[in-house]
C-alpha cells in the first residue's frame, strides 16, 4: 500500500520557480560538441579543448563573434551562428535530462507555476525539453530572442516573472553561470546555484551540486525574500 504523503506539508513556500535550461534542465554538451566538430572542420580549423570550453554558455550574438573570430572569419558572424545551431539540431539526439531534472520539476508543478528563462532562442529551448519534459509543465517558456537583452541582463527572468504574475522577490531561480546569476539577481530573484564542481565566479543566496540532491527541497520551501544570508560564491 503506497504511505500518503501530505503535500500541504510538502509544498514550497515559494511563489514560483524558474529554470535556466542548458547545464540545469539539459545536458546539451554532447551535441553542441558534435556540432562544433563539424562545423570546425568544415572550415579546416582544428577545434582545440580551450576554444571548445570558451563557447560554453554564450548568447546567440556573443556565440556567432567568437565562432567568427575563430573561424577567421571564413563567413559572417550571422551565418556562422546560424549553423552552429543547424548542426546542433542535427545531434539533439545526444541531449538529455540531468539527474533530478524530470523528477523536480514534476514535482513542484503541482505545487507552484514554473517558467524556463534561457540565453538561447525559444525554440532550441523547447526542442531541448520537449523530449523528456511536459512542456505544460512551465507557465511560459522565455529565450534570448524574446526580449532586449541576454543574460546577464535581468530580461528574461523579468519577462518570465510577469508572465507568471508573481514578484521576483517571492521566486527562485536556479542557475549555473555566473552570467545567468546575475541576470536573476537584478532582476531581483533569490538564486540557487547548481554546480558541480563549484565555481568562484557564480554569486548565489544557497548551492546545490545538481537537482537530485535532496536538501534542494528545503532549500525551495523557504521564500526568497525572508531567506537572506550573505551571497554565497558557488
Amino acid at each position: 500500500m503506497r504511505k500518503h504523503v501530505d503535500r500541504r506539508r510538502t509544498r514550497p513556500q515559494a511563489a514560483g520557480v524558474v529554470f535556466d535550461c542548458d547545464g540545469v534542465l539539459v545536458d546539451t554538451e554532447g551535441s553542441w560538441g558534435r556540432a562544433y566538430e563539424s562545423l570546425f572542420a568544415h572550415y579546416g580549423v582544428i577545434l582545440t579543448v580551450t576554444a571548445r570550453r570558451s563557447l560554453a554558455g554564450l548568447n546567440m550574438l556573443q556565440l556567432s563573434n567568437r565562432l567568427a573570430d575563430m573561424l577567421g572569419h571564413a563567413a559572417s558572424p550571422e551565418q556562422l551562428g546560424r549553423e552552429a545551431y543547424a548542426l546542433m539540431r542535427q545531434h539533439q539526439a545526444e541531449t538529455k535530462p540531468l539527474p533530478g531534472a524530470v523528477a523536480l520539476v514534476d514535482r513542484l508543478a503541482g505545487c507552484v507555476p514554473l517558467a524556463v528563462a534561457s540565453n538561447a532562442p525559444a525554440h532550441v529551448v523547447i526542442a531541448n525539453l520537449e523530449k523528456s519534459f511536459d512542456l505544460a509543465a512551465f507557465t511560459v517558456i522565455v529565450g534570448s530572442d524574446m526580449v532586449a537583452a541576454p543574460k546577464p541582463a535581468p530580461d528574461v527572468y523579468v519577462a518570465a516573472c510577469a508572465a507568471m504574475n508573481i514578484h521576483p522577490r517571492h521566486t527562485w531561480a536556479l542557475e549555473d553561470s555566473a552570467a545567468g546569476a546575475s541576470a536573476a539577481l537584478s532582476a531581483g530573484l533569490g538564486v540557487v546555484g547548481v554546480k558541480d564542481p563549484p565555481e568562484d565566479s557564480l554569486p548565489c543566496h544557497v548551492r546545490h551540486p545538481h537537482l537530485a540532491d535532496p536538501r534542494l527541497w528545503k532549500s525551495l520551501s523557504t521564500l526568497p525574500f525572508t531567506y537572506s544570508p550573505p551571497i554565497e560564491k558557488l
